[in-house]
């Protein structure tokens, strides 16, 4: 099948990219000459039988105003663009899935996809409008809003961050680290796409979150293990708050997200629990 991609060249999209061309598929980059006009966009989404929407600037950074509209605009801007051009075609893709987060539920509480409550803040109403933005694909296109939970892939994106001191042998915690840490197996995760695009049943928002509940703390203890890390330290909510401002919610505070429509579906996680994961990395803590 020949699949356009948007974001193709992200963390994301490059490891969707391999996957799919590895299945047999062709995989279609829509960069930003595609987004010149709706005549180049529609070119570039010609014959493809699925489009996969992952653009979006980083979101793991200090939001000042001029950065939440650069958040605002590149998640909602070009699914915007997207759905018209999609909307215009014919023949048209068969299935549309579009990006999204867990950031959508809220703090309190553990939510699969059949619990239709949003959270509040920024990122909930950042992905309410992104979603809505989806939703407004033509009828007889399936679409697949997709909820990340943290991607996790050993050495690089977020976790090549998070890891840093405990291969120094410092185990950090985030301030109480009660709070859910709801994350997903990079190689779990193209698989979960390439599931639902081939999945016929499966449609509206779907959790990509591994079926673990996950703490911050526990996440620490796991990782501690794994690096022989020795130092413990707790990073105070405070802190985190001057450094990233509202940014720091995320860190603090997380949203508990269960991945029922997959489990449902018959997917299989090859990484279900944190262990699964760590037993992918490399040895222990640099000395």
């Amino acid at each position: 099948m020949k699949i356009a991609i948007s974001g193709a060249t992200g963390f994301i999209g490059t490891h969707l990219t391999a996957y799919l061309t590895g299945l047999g598929h062709r995989a279609v980059p829509l960069g930003r000459p595609a987004f010149r006009s709706q005549e180049s966009l529609a070119a570039a989404l010609a014959g493809c039988g699925a489009v996969v929407n992952l653009a979006g600037a980083p979101i793991d950074r200090r939001w000042s105003d001029a950065y939440k509209k650069q958040l605002y605009d590149s998640r909602i801007g070009t699914t915007r663009k997207l759905v018209a051009a999609i909307n215009e075609m014919n023949p048209a893709p068969k299935v549309f899935v579009s990006a999204s987060a867990v950031g959508y539920y809220p703090d309190q509480g553990c939510y699969d996809e059949y619990t239709a409550v949003k959270g509040t803040g920024f990122l909930s109403d950042l992905c309410e409008s992104w979603e809505r933005e989806a939703s407004r694909l033509v009828p007889g296109i399936r679409l697949a809003v997709a909820r990340f939970g943290v991607v996790l892939a050993p050495d690089e994106g977020v976790f090549a961050k998070m890891a840093f001191p405990f291969r120094k042998g410092i185990a950090v915690r985030i301030a109480s680290g009660a709070q859910i840490f709801a994350w997903i197996d990079i190689g779990d995760l193209v698989r979960a796409l390439t599931f639902i695009l081939s999945s016929d049943m499966l449609a509206g928002a779907i959790n990509l979150t591994a079926p673990e509940r996950l703490t911050n703390a526990a996440f620490a203890r796991a990782a501690a293990r794994h690096y022989a890390a020795r130092l413990h330290v707790a990073v105070p909510g405070w802190a985190l708050r001057l450094l990233y401002g509202e940014a720091s919610g995320m860190l603090v505070s997380g949203p508990c997200a269960i991945p029922r429509k997959l489990l449902d579906a018959g997917f299989v996680f090859n990484a279900p629990e944190i262990a699964a994961f760590m037993s992918k990395l490399g040895k222990t803590a640099e000395k």
